[in-house]
């Protein structure tokens, strides 16, 4: 595989095998080049690239510009790349972390996107600082911009290489097997993958045996806790990998006019809505207080919408206003980095 890079560490972490797919990065990876450079240089006291931003991205770069002037207390944070290098022992690739303050010791990194785990990327970075400056211990800062969200970690010496030994002695180890894992779309080798193919395999194959009733079928499947929990892994993962793909090349098919015997796309009327123009035009003719005009519209909006709504007018939603919806179950599986073969 390539040398290990930085950003593969939480990868390799959970898949020694795991290979970055080749090409150009796709539209998020793009947004967050330029969302980094943007706050790097606004660190820098210059805000003409948070300014050239799409509108709806400027308020989550500010806010992670301002929480850095919260961390740096009485030092200084350093914003320019060429004092961002890190050189991780171990790791030939020199990773750049997106600001750093050496007087109080910490090093950040700014995400977008969905809230993923950036642990081993972190502790190589303050590992790297470590190395450099002798301390015994180093903060990290993971800066979830999009969500207005800060995962912060301390690391001893001892931690960060310990953590950063463990991958590399991983994938450096011949006998090292793949696992399936949340970073398998991501990767080049997933279409002939054994730890993707064949539970996929096995989840299609699961009732071997001619069957009369679906209750034979459930039978089958739920005759003990193992068996019901292995059916269900490989179906879910069949489902994603086997069917959806099936339905999106259907559908493709489909649209340019061919058949496919039993199936045809059909239009589905959309919902009905008003937008801005029509509730204004009501407001205005009845004068409608503002409250009934809210009520009307359900009385409550998005965490993420009420947030912005509030920033672009300059305010801060009061913790008092917040209200958090009742708490659901969700069915969970639990990956270890042991994940032994699944068997029939």
């Amino acid at each position: 595989m390539e040398k290990i890079r930085h950003s593969m560490l939480p990868k390799l972490a959970e898949c020694p095998k795991y290979t970055p797919k080749p090409g150009d990065a796709g539209p998020a990876a793009q947004r967050g080049t330029v969302m980094d450079e943007a706050f790097r240089l606004a660190l820098q006291g210059d805000r003409s690239k948070i300014d050239a931003l799409p509108a709806e991205d400027r308020p989550a770069v500010d806010w992670a510009v301002g929480l850095m002037e919260d961390y740096k207390r009485t030092g200084t944070v350093e914003a320019r790349e060429e004092y961002l290098a890190m050189h991780t022992p171990g790791i030939s690739h020199v990773g750049t972390a997106d600001a750093l303050c050496e007087k109080v010791g910490w090093v950040a990194d700014l995400k977008t996107g969905q809230v993923r785990g950036y642990m081993e990327q972190l502790a190589a970075y303050c590992y790297a600082m470590m190395h450099k400056t002798f301390e015994d211990s180093y903060a990290a800062h993971v800066l979830y911009c999009d969500h207005k969200l800060v995962k912060s970690y301390r690391f001893t010496l001892e931690q960060a290489k310990g953590i950063v030994e463990r991958i590399i002695a991983e994938v450096n180890d011949p006998a090292a097997e793949p696992r399936a894992c949340d970073y398998c779309g991501w990767c080049a080798n997933q279409n002939t993958c054994p730890a993707v193919v064949k539970p996929v395999e096995q989840g299609l194959a699961m009732v071997t045996t001619p069957v009369t009733t679906l209750e034979t079928i459930l039978g089958t499947i739920m005759d003990s806790p193992e068996r019901m929990g292995e059916f269900f892994a490989q179906w879910k993962m069949a489902e994603k990998l086997v069917a959806e793909p099936v339905e999106k090349f259907m559908r493709a098919r489909l649209e340019t006019g061919a058949e496919i015997p039993g199936w045809k796309l059909i239009d589905v009327n959309g919902r009905e809505y008003f937008d801005a123009e029509g509730i204004l035009w009501v407001a205005r003719e009845t004068n409608a207080p503002v409250e009934s005009i809210i009520l009307a519209m359900g009385g409550k909006m998005s965490g993420k919408a009420y947030r912005e709504w509030a920033a672009q007018l300059g305010r801060e939603p009061l913790n008092a206003h917040v209200r958090t919806g009742s708490t659901s179950k969700q069915l969970r599986q639990i990956k270890t980095k042991q994940t032994k073969q699944l068997t029939n």
